[in-house]
């Protein structure tokens, strides 16, 4: 189900995006990576993404940022915040703005498989 689709990780972090690619590690999924919101953006406008996975803090442009000119481009495009950032406040943040997700940093694979599969059919 997962196999041959395409999903756009924005990490400015080097180590994990080396530990999200390794959990993918065999699962078939295509992955491209934004180093921050404004290369998201720019890659969101030249490939259709079945999913985005979108850290929220990140140098020249923030996730939150990034978030909003994805989704007034594209309205059906699942967008899942990964972060560090997991107070009750962030969270409402991040639903308040209309992010599918909310998932915390470190990402257990049980999870991250499970949520793909909610938003990609």
């Amino acid at each position: 189900m997962l196999k041959g689709r395409d999903i756009l990780l924005t990490e400015d972090k080097k180590i994990n995006q080396e530990i999200f690619v390794g959990i993918l590690e065999g699962s078939g999924i295509n992955i491209d990576i934004a180093e921050n919101g404004k290369e998201a953006v720019e890659k969101s406008r030249e490939k259709l993404y079945s999913l985005i996975v979108m850290d929220l803090e990140m140098p020249i442009m923030n996730g939150y940022e990034a978030f909003k000119i994805i989704r007034t481009e594209n309205s059906n495009i699942p967008i899942i915040a990964l972060t560090s950032r997991n107070s009750p406040y962030d969270i409402l943040k991040t639903k308040a703005i209309g992010m599918n997700e909310h998932l915390s940093k470190p990402i257990e694979a049980k999870i991250l498989y499970q949520t793909f599969k909610k938003y990609i059919n």
